[in-house]
This record gives structure tokens, C-alpha cells and sequence, in this order.
């Protein structure tokens, strides 16, 4: 009975505990209405002299302890004395227990969390949060979700990489344009100058002694003019031919589709390059959440961080979850195959790649839900009021660029993997496609017709002029004629006179 007594009155009197705790936290509404519309910069001293009791979870290397001295260190706790410095007040802080088995930090912030002006690490915005009656700061650090995998390292490529590397640099349908620009090329200057094609000349000159011309003579020559001006049209992706056209639209043409090969042998080049030096090497199993979730391997996540969790149960349910409890098991869990890859906040990925001396992890593709980290605070008792003012010193700094300055100390790879991170773009997203030179071949197909336009008004023109003359020439004959009576007098007469 004693026991039940005593079980009862605890959990009775639990609640007073709670409330008397919660009462201890400071009302901030008094100070908040003596500032209410003044200005950012009256607002950022508005913690003049003040001492807060802020708390934080030590999660290295944004806040920890340092055991040599037993002092507050990381970005998160140097951001906050810069920003007490500027705006004049001093805080103490408190640690935050790490969550337990099965709990999350979520479950620390909404209890102990309230007991203190503000938490001085950084903590995710979100939306459950907020609903929880918490303010956040501006951001501090970029939390969005990424992906950390394995750094692809040199291999031996399949023999068909090696032996048809010349036709990577474009797509399959940027080589059919292609071959149909030249096989057009060389059709359309036959069809618009012949005299350009040498060996249709050299046949011609077979029968300038006015003898009729075979169908298979003609046949001939047509498929020689236009083999040796498809061979003219190839030619000039390497080298300039020393055409002499004569006609304005075979001109222009040719100036045409000289720009072309200009940039189609420029872009091959320049891709060329490319898949010779980066190509060579095996790029990363994972590349993306797509290729995680065909994979069928596991990702390792924060089991304490409830976020990550659940965006994996929205966005990949199939993904097998290996759990984590520090952030220093990322790399370890994926070298020993633990998981494929890791899903972490895109700061997190930057500062352990920065204290990653084996050179080998890298973060891959893009954000996959963008995400902020900041300080936060009870918004009860005007709790946010302390935020808004160190938002207003964080706003000044931020516009000086104090942060960002801050932030890169943190993040600089070491000396040896300058240079041997590998690059996330893959292969396929940088081959060149039509669509970014289908812009080139339609102006090329629209000069083709103003020249072929042209040719053809020329070409109407001189049957016009021809016709014309043709008549000119059949009136005269008709002057001239000689009725056939006549020219049968005529004759009688001459045989007369020879008699």
C-alpha cells in the first residue's frame, strides 16, 4: 500500500514538477514590448548585457565539448559567440541528454527543450516543429537531403568502350542529321551548279561532238557528279576545298553549311576530350535515389533523426533502412557494404567529407527535399523574441559575408583530395543531343531553301528566255520560207536554163 501510495503521489505531483520547471523559464513579453517597431539595427542590441540560458546537443563537429578543455566548440557554438560579441550579451550553456533506444530527438526538444531561451545547435525547420509551438532563426546551415556513396575509382573498361569511343560523343540522332546533311549537301550542289563536280564534266565532254547522250551515259554521269560533290561535302568537316562557284545561291549554301561543320567538328572535339579523360573511369553503382532503390541495397540513415525515416517511407519504401546512431558510422557502414550509400543533410555530407583523409566518398546527384538548420525556441512567453534578435545580428552578418567565411573553415578537404573527389555528372547527361543542335540544322535547311529558291526563279527565267527566243527564231524562219510551188518554179527554171 505504501508503494502504491507513494506511485500515486508521484505521478500526481509529476506534472506540478513539470509546471515549476516550466515557470522558471524567463517571460520575454516585457522586453519584447519595449522594441516593438524598432528598427534592425535598434533590434540586434536589444539582448544588451542580458545573460541567456541557452542549451545544445553535442553533435560534433557543428557543437561538442572539447575534452582537453571542457569548452563548447563547433560552427554552431562559434556562430552564436560572434553573434553575442555583436549584439552584447553573454549565455550559459546547457548540454541536452543524446536520445535513447527507440527515441528521437524530437522527443528531447519538446520536453527539455522548453526549459531554456533558446537551443544554440542547429536543429531542422519543420513543419511538426512549428506545429509544436517552436520558432526557428534564419537559417545556418543548408540541411537539404543528399545521397554520399563511394568514390568511383580507375578501372579497366569492356572492350566496346575502347574500341567505339569515337561515337560517344553524340547521340544516335545527331549522327543521322549528320549523314543526311552530306548525302543533301552533295545532291543540292549538283542539283544547283553542276559544272562544280569535275567528273560529271569529263563525261559530258564525251558527247560535245553533238551525239546524242545514252540514258546509261546520262545515269552515269549524274551518280558521278553527285559522288564526287557528297565526297566535296564530307570533305569540308576537315579540310577547305578550293570551290569556285559561280551563283549567288551555291554561294550562300556553302557559306551555310561551312558554319555547320565549324561547330559540329568543334562540339565533337570538345566531348571527345571529355570521354577520353573522364569516360575511362567506372562511375558510381549509385547515382541517384532511383538507381538505390533498383539496387535493392540499403541506405544507412540516423536512426534518431525521424526526418530521414520518414522521407524514405514517402519516397522509397522499398529501401532496406541500416540504422546509424553518429554521424561518424556513415563512412565506415558504406565501406564495409553495410549500405550503398547514405542519406544525410547536405552540411553534414561537406563537413565529414572535409575530415575524410582516404579521399573516398562523394556526394551524388541533387537535392532531394530541400531542408534548413537552425537555432530554435519555445514560443511560449514571447520565447521567439530572443530569435528575432539574433536573427537581425545574423542578417548583418550574412550581409558581410561572416558566415559563409565561418562555414568554409569547416569544410575544406584535406590537401590529399584536391583534386580525386570525382565528378557527379554522368556520361549521358553530357553527350550532346539534337535538341541542342536543332536550332543549327533548321537555319542551315532555311538558307537551303533561299537557295534553292533562287535557283529556281533562275532556272525559270532562263526557259522563259529560251522559249522567248525560240519563238523569235521560228518567225523568222516562217519570213523566210519559200512556198513549195515556188521552189518548184525556181527549179524548172534553173533546168531550163541548163538545157
Amino acid at each position: 500500500m505504501v508503494c502504491h501510495a507513494f506511485i500515486l503521489f508521484f505521478v500526481l505531483a509529476s506534472p506540478s514538477i513539470r509546471l515549476v520547471a516550466a515557470s522558471t523559464v524567463r517571460n520575454w513579453c516585457p522586453v519584447q514590448e519595449n522594441f516593438n517597431g524598432t528598427t534592425t539595427g535598434a533590434l540586434a542590441q536589444a539582448l544588451r548585457g542580458q545573460m541567456l540560458n541557452v542549451a545544445a546537443f553535442e553533435y560534433p563537429p557543428f557543437a561538442y565539448i572539447q575534452p582537453e578543455t571542457g569548452e563548447w566548440a563547433g560552427f554552431d557554438i562559434e556562430l552564436f559567440k560572434m553573434v553575442a560579441e555583436q549584439a552584447d550579451f553573454k549565455f550559459n550553456i546547457t548540454m541536452l541528454r543524446q536520445p535513447a533506444e527507440n527515441e528521437t530527438y524530437n522527443t528531447i526538444l519538446y520536453i527539455e527543450g522548453r526549459e531554456f531561451d533558446m537551443l544554440v545547435s542547429w536543429v531542422d525547420e519543420t513543419s511538426a516543429r512549428k506545429r509544436h509551438f517552436f520558432s526557428f532563426s534564419l537559417d545556418i546551415v543548408d540541411m537539404s537531403f543528399m545521397l554520399v556513396t563511394t568514390n568511383p575509382k580507375p578501372t579497366d573498361p569492356p572492350f566496346e568502350d575502347y574500341f567505339f569511343m569515337f561515337l560517344k560523343p553524340f547521340e544516335r540522332d545527331v549522327w543521322l542529321v549528320l549523314l543526311f546533311g552530306v548525302v543533301f549537301t552533295g545532291i543540292f550542289l549538283y542539283i544547283l551548279e553542276p559544272s562544280l563536280s569535275e567528273a560529271a564534266e569529263d563525261v559530258r565532254q564525251r558527247y560535245e561532238d553533238g551525239s546524242p547522250e545514252s540514258l546509261p551515259a546520262a545515269l552515269k554521269r549524274h551518280a558521278f557528279g553527285f559522288m564526287d560533290l557528297f565526297q566535296q561535302g564530307w570533305l569540308l568537316f576537315t579540310i577547305q576545298e578550293n570551290y569556285a562557284p559561280k551563283r549567288w545561291w551555291t554561294k550562300l549554301y556553302l557559306m551555310s553549311w561551312t558554319g555547320v561543320t565549324i561547330v559540329m567538328v568543334a562540339m565533337y572535339t570538345s566531348q571527345l576530350t571529355y570521354f577520353l579523360i573522364v569516360e575511362l573511369t567506372s562511375t558510381t553503382a549509385i547515382s541517384s535515389l532511383e538507381d538505390l532503390i533498383s539496387s535493392g541495397k540499403a541506405v544507412c540513415t540516423l536512426t534518431n533523426e525521424e526526418d530521414f525515416s520518414s522521407y524514405l517511407r514517402r519516397n522509397a519504401p522499398s529501401v532496406p533502412i541500416y540504422g546509424i546512431n553518429t554521424l561518424g558510422e556513415a563512412f565506415p557502414a558504406i565501406r564495409n557494404g553495410s549500405c550503398a550509400a547514405a542519406l544525410l543533410g547536405k552540411a553534414e555530407i561537406e563537413v565529414e567529407l572535409s575530415i575524410n583523409e582516404a579521399c573516398d566518398m562523394r556526394a551524388v546527384g541533387d537535392h532531394l527535399t530541400s531542408m534548413s538548420g537552425a537555432y530554435t525556441a519555445d514560443m511560449h512567453n514571447c520565447g521567439e523574441f530572443p530569435l528575432r534578435v539574433v536573427d537581425a545580428t545574423l542578417q548583418q552578418m550574412r550581409e558581410g559575408e561572416e558566415i559563409e567565411d565561418l562555414w568554409s573553415n569547416y569544410i575544406q578537404l584535406p590537401q590529399e583530395c584536391v583534386g580525386k573527389l570525382g565528378s557527379t555528372t554522368e556520361s549521358d547527361s553530357v553527350r550532346i543531343h539534337i535538341k541542342q543542335v536543332g536550332g543549327l540544322f533548321i537555319l542551315h535547311l532555311a538558307i537551303a531553301s533561299v537557295c534553292l529558291c533562287g535557283f529556281m526563279l533562275a532556272h525559270a527565267r532562263k526557259s522563259a528566255t529560251k522559249e522567248d527566243g525560240r519563238l523569235v527564231l521560228s518567225a523568222t524562219n516562217k519570213a523566210n520560207a519559200v512556198h513549195p510551188s515556188r521552189q518548184f518554179d525556181k527549179e524548172w527554171k534553173v533546168g531550163e536554163e541548163g538545157v
